[in-house]
Order: structure tokens, then C-alpha cells, then sequence
């Protein structure tokens, strides 16, 4: 078997197929990255290594947005906040309902094979930081539903630099809990490699079947191996373009039904240091709102790597980095309709249109976290707004969103999914409900692309737990 990226999904699929006995070598583009190599640099040293693009994918449409992924052995678990939610139960019933995508009636077992892999467990107190804790402090005075987040990071020192690489080695990213199982099994990575298109053989009974990929090196050259068993995990952006470039594109959703996590932060400015990067980065979740789409978690990052705008220029920019300790910051994403396209063939070309009510629940979550952060003490609340950059209370707030739109915010996207979807319809999903893809035998698809729809949590638990259940059907057939 061959796999095509070393991410949640291709990491776990890996580690499943080398342990039932196939002889398997999985294909990254990216580097592998130690642990020492991130403790030996400063943390904007290491972020154009990590990220695609350096970190500049953008989805163009209205408005654009960011949409960094990572590019390493690992996958962007190297580069995310190491939160773990499971996927809920009612996005279980409406994938399965609505989709056909009977696997998922399985994850619940490889959610907590998962689970116990990552060695997951709730953020203690002791390292959260003074972030989370004025987040903890904002919901408890308003009665709201919140708690430290799940993570696989036991041991967490809390260096808030989770996403360019965990420093001490307490993230248990994939390239440090599954893909070692892997090697161990058997499974070779072979990285600097990226894939051109996966072989076919028309001829072979029964229908085109694969027969391997193409591969070619980061220092030029190219090579074919050669395998009756594809399994597509190159990400939601990623495995759209390869399929087109292997003549496999032909379904009419391929590419289609991306979800994307919109996003969108606000700061609120205390008395009292807060020094929000210190700490653990993504600590606390609030899950108030949660219901209603929308998700909070106290964020923060290290310092020239907030995707938080602070408000001026020249000088008065310059005053605000200098009072930034004192800035506490929380971001919320909001789960979204299916609004985007990924499209091309040898560069990935994305189009995202922000759906009405996503906009609207995007305004409802700022007024959300506001109403935190005042109710935790805040003085101020810098909004990202560029016309209207600072609230003094919850009614200036509210004015401040109704002169303003959903396009005015400073949006993120994050999460990714769906692009090569897996569900009962033909002509609704391109790939069928076990994972494999439509029109061709031993192309498996086990990445962020194969679920149905938007998980509306941080999707690793579900992408590792899908690419477990696709695999784990491929071996029972």
C-alpha cells in the first residue's frame, strides 16, 4: 500500500495497514521536523518551514480568507493547538442519516482508540495560563457552560507555541504517537516527496484499478511505485488536485462541499498583566453558544504571530505592542454551511463565499466573547474592526455590530473538510460509504476530505477516527 501524506488521517491509516501485514510506504512532501529542531529556534524561524505557502493559503471570494495548513511529516497536527474534541453525537446521526456515511456509526470505539493513542485528557489548571483563566473567570459570572479543553498533550509546560512545533515534545502530534507505531510495523516514510498522480491500470478485470503513484523529489527527479492499494490523505485541499491529475476527477462533487471553520478574535484590555503568552495557547472552551454554532476557546499565541489586527499606525500601533501584555484574547469559529470550492489541477486554487448565516452567527460570537471579557473585568474590547476598533462596554459593542457587517471582521479559516466526500449517493458523493473512491478499485480516501460535512469542533479526533474506520473496512473486505 501506498499512502499519500503523513497527516491525522494518513498517519492513522498507515499504522492500521502496516500492522495487518501490508507492506507499506507512506509519501510526504514535507520535511520531518524534531523535537530539538523546534527547541533550538525562535518560533517565527520556524513557521515558513511548517506551513504550506509559509502560511499564506488563502481561500479568494467574499470576504477572503486565511486558511494555513501544514506541511510536514505530521501533517498540520504538527501545527495545531493540540486541542481534541470527539466528534458530537448529533453530527454522527446526520452524517449517517443524511449522508449514508455508515462508518461513522462506528467511530465511537476508534474515537477512544484515538483518544488513547494522542493520550488525551483535559488541560490541568496549574499550566492554563492567565488567559484561560480570565475566560474561566467571564463565563462563570455569567453562568455559561465552559471548562479547560481536552488535549493530547500530557505534561504540557505551557509554552504557547503549539502551532510552529511543540518545544518540549508534550504534543503528541502524529509524527510522535502514530507514525512511529508505523515504522515500527514496518511502514517507510519517504519524505521531500511529492505525488503527481496515482497509476491505473484500465485493463484490469472487474474496472480501472490503481496500480501506484508517481512520485516526484524536492531536488528534481522522478519515480513510480508501484501498488495494488492507494490511500488518498493529502488533506481537504491537497487530494482534489491529485485525483484530477490522475484522470480520477470526474465525479462532479469532487472538490466541492468544503467547510472551512470561519474565525474571528477580539481582545479585551485589562488593569493587570495579563501576558496571554504564557500559558497554554488554546486552554479554555465555551461552550455556551455551541448549540447555536458557534465555539469560543481562549487563544493565544506567541508574540508577531497573533492573527489578532490591534488597532493604528505608526505610533499608535507601536504603543499598543508595547501594552499587549495586557491584552487577554479569545477566538470563536463558527460550524458552517458547505460554501467552498477547491479547485485546479497542479496549484490548488480555493473559492470561499462566506454563506449569510455563517455572517450572522460570526457577529453573534463577537458579541459573545465581549460579554466574556467584560464580565471578566475588561476595560476595553478591541474589536478588529477597523472603523470602529475599540468598545468601552457592551452597549458600545452592540453599536459598533450593527453599524458593522460580517466583512468587516479580521476572518481566519481553519479545519478544512469534505472535499472528496464519502456517503450512499452516487451522484452525490464521490467517494462511496465505506471510503473508497467512486469509478476505480483500491483508491481509499482517509483524510479531513472524506467527511461529509463540517464536524464543528477541532476535527483531528474525527479525521484520525474516519481514516481508522475506512481502513479498518478495507481489510474486513
Amino acid at each position: 500500500a501506498v499512502v499519500v501524506g503523513s497527516g491525522a488521517g494518513g498517519a492513522m491509516a498507515a499504522r492500521t495497514l502496516a500492522r495487518a501485514g501490508l507492506d507499506v510506504v507512506v509519501l510526504e512532501e514535507g520535511r520531518h521536523h524534531s523535537t530539538a529542531s523546534f527547541a533550538g529556534r525562535a518560533p517565527l524561524e520556524r513557521f515558513a518551514e511548517l506551513y504550506r505557502d509559509g502560511g499564506a493559503t488563502v481561500a479568494l471570494g467574499r470576504p477572503p480568507l486565511l486558511l494555513p495548513v501544514g506541511r510536514a511529516v505530521g501533517g498540520t497536527t504538527v501545527v495545531n493547538s493540540g486541542t481534541c474534541y470527539r466528534t458530537p453525537d448529533h453530527v454522527v446521526e446526520r452524517w449517517t442519516k443524511d449522508f449514508g456515511f455508515v462508518l461513522a456509526e462506528r467511530l465511537g470505539p476508534y474515537l477512544d482508540e484515538t483518544e488513547r493513542t494522542l493520550n488525551v485528557a483535559t488541560q490541568p489548571l496549574d499550566v492554563l495560563g492567565r488567559n484561560g483563566r480570565i475566560a474561566l473567570a467571564g463565563a462563570e459570572h455569567l453562568g455559561w457552560r465552559a471548562a479547560p479543553l481536552r488535549r493530547n498533550a500530557p505534561g504540557c509546560l505551557g509554552s504557547c507555541q503549539c502551532v510552529v512545533g511543540c518545544p518540549t515534545g508534550a504534543k503528541q502530534s502524529v509524527q510522535l504517537s502514530v507514525l512511529p507505531d508505523a515504522c515500527a510495523a514496518g511502514a517507510r516514510i519517504v519524505t521531500g516527496a511529492r505525488v503527481r498522480r496515482v497509476l491505473v491500470d484500465p485493463d484490469r478485470p472487474g474496472g480501472p484499478a490503481a496500480a501506484g503513484v508517481r512520485v516526484r523529489r524536492e531536488g528534481g527527479g522522478e519515480f513510480e511505485i508501484l501498488a495494488p492499494l492507494v490511500v488518498v490523505a493529502a488533506g481537504a485541499l491537497q487530494s482534489p488536485p491529485l485525483l484530477r491529475r490522475s484522470g480520477l476527477g470526474g465525479h462532479p462533487r469532487l472538490g466541492r462541499n468544503l467547510s472551512v471553520h470561519p474565525a474571528t478574535s477580539v481582545a479585551g484590555r485589562f488593569d493587570e498583566p495579563v501576558t496571554a503568552w504564557e500559558g497554554v495557547l488554546q486552554s479554555v472552551g465555551v461552550e455556551e453558544h455551541h448549540d447555536g454554532g458557534v465555539l469560543i476557546e481562549a487563544t493565544a499565541t506567541p508574540p508577531g504571530m497573533g492573527s489578532f489586527v490591534l488597532p493604528g499606525l505608526g505610533g499608535e500601533l507601536r504603543r499598543e505592542l508595547e501594552d499587549a501584555d495586557r491584552l487577554a484574547t479569545l477566538g470563536a469559529m463558527i460550524a458552517d454551511r458547505p460554501s467552498g470550492r477547491v479547485l485546479g489541477r497542479d496549484r490548488t486554487l480555493l473559492r470561499y463565499d462566506l454563506d449569510r448565516r455563517d455572517g450572522d452567527r460570526l457577529m453573534r460570537a463577537v458579541r459573545a466573547m465581549g460579554e466574556i471579557l467584560f464580565a471578566a473585568g475588561a476595560r476595553e474590547v478591541l474589536t478588529g474592526i477597523p472603523t470602529a476598533p475599540r468598545a468601552r462596554d457592551l452597549g458600545e459593542l452592540d453599536a459598533v455590530l450593527a453599524a458593522a457587517g460580517p466583512r468587516k471582521l479580521h476572518l481566519s479559516a481553519y479545519h478544512p473538510t469534505g472535499t472528496v466526500a464519502a456517503g450512499s449517493d452516487p451522484e452525490r458523493s464521490p467517494a462511496d460509504a465505506g471510503g473508497r473512491l467512486r469509478g476505480v478499485t483500491g483508491v481509499l480516501v482517509a483524510d479531513a476530505s472524506v467527511l461529509p460535512g463540517c464536524p464543528e469542533v477541532n476535527p483531528q479526533l474525527s479525521i484520525m477516527a474516519a481514516a481508522l474506520a475506512v481502513t479498518e473496512a478495507y481489510l474486513e473486505r
